[in-house]
């Protein structure tokens, strides 16, 4: 009779070989359930596969996310500030003359509001007090929920002035006033503008015909405006734009009678740059005198640079989201190289 000592051993030889009583087990030694996930769970090949690619596709994403972003930068750099450079007003009472003939106000005010917004009302009350014959006012509604929305004052809210609020006054296209309070600062606000305008010669209008002299390499956008009334209250919008021609300032003529059919209000012409415009709070109230078109604030300039750098904006996205993934890297890599060392047994 063969010592315990063999007869135990043989067995265990035979459960690690996986032969025992005529059938096939498969053992898993010590040192391996070591690198076995918890849970006791491990990826198979297949997931493997997947994982290895995905880790290959993350890795690469990180690359490109912190390598500088030039052309960003450049982009923003080298994007132009639209500029207002003329302004010219046509009446609809000059049709009983030879010729219609265009003049220049000393401002041009755009207000933003909407008929379903209670302050616009003050608003609209304050601004009825500026003189028509010398600022000149164009009523934009850029809200969809207006009966009188319009498109194009919505593109020019958004877009070219990135406003946020309604009531918003827009002076000469560089000054800013929003809300009903800094709405009352209208009037002085316009008495302290000193903005000349050039760049338009002359407008004349005749049998159906606009012809202009301007400066080339603009746009020159034609507002129309009419009288317009409230959608819920007992008054009207003597000057709410309605309709948009656009056309290159080097062009000179164009033929628009059927646009100026049963035309009754104001065309204003606007001389413009392509681009969006930088506005400056004209408010003497505490939220004034700053940036409205600028993400940060801040008033140090150094850190308004550095927060709103394309190049560090992507470093420092590229590092947070490495740092969130890097566990689950550590832990795939460690996976991959439990595998490589420890192949799985091959069945029979």
């Amino acid at each position: 009779m063969e010592p315990p000592a063999i007869i135990i051993k043989r067995a265990i030889d035979k459960i690690i070989k996986g032969n025992v009583d005529g059938r096939r087990h498969q053992a898993v030694s010590m040192g391996r359930r070591k690198g076995t996930p918890l849970f006791n769970t491990c990826p198979n090949r297949f997931t493997f596969t997947r994982t290895k690619l995905s880790t290959k596709v993350l890795t690469l994403f990180l690359i490109i996310a912190l390598l500088p972003n030039n052309s960003v930068a450049e982009q923003v750099e080298a994007q132009e500030t639209a500029v207002l450079l003329d302004v010219h007003v046509l009446d609809s009472t000059c049709q009983d003359e030879e010729s219609c003939n265009s003049w220049r106000p000393d401002n041009l005010v755009e207000y933003f509001g909407a008929d379903w917004c209670e302050p616009c009302m003050e608003v609209e009350q304050e601004i009825s007090n500026i003189d028509s014959n010398r600022s000149v006012i164009i009523q934009h509604h850029p809200s969809t929920s207006d009966n009188t929305f319009f498109s194009q004052s919505k593109m020019k809210f958004e877009n070219q002035y990135r406003l946020l609020f309604i009531p918003s006054l827009v002076i000469n296209g560089e000054s800013l006033l929003t809300g009903s309070s800094q709405a009352l600062e209208i009037s002085q606000v316009l008495q302290q503008q000193n903005r000349t305008y050039s760049g338009i010669s002359d407008i004349n209008y005749q049998n159906g015909t606009l012809f202009w002299n301007a400066s080339e390499g603009y746009n020159l956008n034609i507002w129309m405006l009419k009288d317009t009334m409230h959608e819920f209250e007992n008054y009207s919008h003597p000057n709410l734009a309605t309709s948009l021609l656009s056309f290159h300032s080097g062009n000179k003529s164009a033929n628009i009678s059927e646009w100026l059919e049963d035309w009754d209000g104001r065309l204003v012409f606007m001389l413009e740059d392509i681009g969006s415009a930088e506005l400056t709070s004209a408010s003497t109230q505490p939220t004034g005198n700053f940036n409205f078109n600028q993400e940060d604030y801040k008033q140090n300039d150094t850190e308004k640079d550095a927060t709103l750098n394309p190049k560090i904006l992507a470093i420092v996205t590229g590092l947070i989201m490495f740092t969130i993934l890097l566990p689950g890297l550590i832990m795939f890599q460690g996976l991959r190289k439990f595998e490589d060392e420890n192949p799985p047994d091959e069945q029979e």
